[in-house]
């Protein structure tokens, strides 16, 4: 049976009309996503700067504290107390706020494409896992080990809302400046329901000042054995008790002592309390860090100390690779100096049993920064977990092998261990 013309044309005109909603479907998404991926990368190209000044800061405030280059007694009698903890609380609490407002305002860098983008994200994520890994097992990478909660509070505190009456961008996010920093950092904030950021901060003040104080003891034992050091033992410990007696009056001393001894205390009393307390707290923790290097020295009676500062190295090195490429998302090319602290490690162990404490051995640091000289095979940490959706092109069945981050040494040093300083054979790096 023959079909009738109309019915023909009918059918053709309504798989036309379906091609053409299907197309006009496939058309508006493409579209939209076109118009937000623009969005997106021009958010990004806006806040890129910020994150970049942000990485910038603390790279190069870690770098004037890790290189020994920029040592010298004079500078070290004058930063006698170490660097301030309240700035570096600062820095790093910028650096987490600037990453939280750069994906904040770019949905995630939803709909960015290209390989800059895939470089962005995975710098980003290999600095956040340096902050929070558990994965090294060597006491020189175990300071500084930020706990995710902590870093979630960070970019809280540190970021505002900031609303403008322009219909292109009525909200956007911001990094609070040092002065308002400042204002929250402390408890007697004038502040209604200011947070007390020295809390959330204190316990990594107190790590990255030991690395300070071990670096000194460092120095002034192998590098300036006739000098005096300002954060010796000794010299620290009557500072703390010092700033205990303070000027204090022989009746105010003795009021310390009642309230000390008295469980019902008026405010006078209690704040003179707190004040002892605190001091009473600094003096404990030098001990506890004194006894640490003790212990250590007995285990490794070659090194005179133990300075735990490998995690911030790799820090360092990650933020100026995050610095490079950021600037290529900007607008202005930056194009910012670019200096990194050496990663030569300083207490060689040779391979072996005797090591309780998992010390690093070889030559350099482990780092999978984009530095040829540090990783001159440009491959990332197998325990960073950075797959791709690229197939790995291994047997079916086999699992890939996640050895340590601290015994990934050969693999990170070129075969005649070129730019390596050997002190015994004086090769220059």
């Amino acid at each position: 049976m023959a079909l009738d013309g109309s019915i023909v044309a009918a059918i053709v005109t309504g798989i036309a009309a379906l091609i053409a909603a299907l197309a006009t479907a496939w058309m508006s998404g493409w579209n939209e996503h076109r118009t937000q991926a623009r969005a997106n990368k021009k958010a990004l190209a806006r806040y890129s700067v910020p994150l970049i000044i942000a990485a910038w800061d603390l790279s190069n405030w870690f770098f004037d504290i890790l290189d020994e280059d920029n040592y010298s007694p004079k500078r070290c009698a004058a930063y006698g107390d170490g660097w301030s903890s309240e700035f570096t609380s600062y820095l790093i609490g910028s650096y987490f706020a600037g990453v939280h407002i750069i994906r904040e305002m770019t949905h995630f860098f939803a709909h960015i494409r290209g390989e800059e983008a895939e470089n962005l994200k995975k710098t980003l994520w290999k600095i956040q896992d340096e902050f929070i890994s558990m994965d090294y097992e060597g006491r020189e990478s175990r300071e500084m080990r930020w706990f995710e909660g902590d870093i979630l509070a960070a970019q809280e505190h540190l970021t505002e809302v900031v609303e403008h009456s322009s219909a292109e961008n009525t909200r956007e996010l911001r990094v609070i400046g040092w002065t308002e920093f400042q204002k929250k950092y402390e408890s007697t904030s004038e502040l209604r329901g200011s947070p007390n950021l020295h809390n959330l901060f204190s316990w990594y003040e107190d790590e990255f000042q030991r690395i300070v104080y071990r670096r000194f003891r460092s120095l002034y034992t192998n590098k300036w054995p006739t000098h005096t050091n300002p954060q010796a033992y000794e010299t620290m410990k009557k500072n703390i008790e010092n700033q205990e007696e303070g000027q204090k009056t022989e009746l105010e001393r003795e009021i310390l002592r009642e309230a000390r001894s008295n469980k019902v205390v008026n405010d006078l009393n209690k704040m003179a309390l707190e004040e002892s307390s605190e001091q009473e707290q600094k003096r404990k923790k030098l001990e506890k860090e004194e006894e640490s290097i003790m212990k250590e020295q007995q285990q490794y009676p070659q090194f005179s100390v133990i300075v735990p500062d490998h995690r911030v190295r790799r820090l360092q090195h990650l933020l100026m690779d995050l610095v490079e490429v950021l600037d290529a998302f900007t607008t202005v090319k930056l194009n910012r100096p670019v200096r990194r602290c050496t990663m030569l490690a300083e207490n060689r162990v040779p391979l072996g049993p005797s090591n309780p404490l998992d010390l690093t051995p070889g030559y350099r640091i482990p780092c999978d920064c984009s530095s040829r000289d540090c990783n001159p095979k440009q491959e990332d940490f197998l325990d960073r977990k950075l797959s791709t959706r690229k197939s790995t092109n291994r047997p079916a069945g086999r699992e890939l092998s996640n050895p340590s981050r601290d015994h990934l040494i050969e693999s990170r040093v070129p075969p005649a261990r070129t730019g390596v300083v050997d002190a015994e054979k004086g090769i220059s790096q």
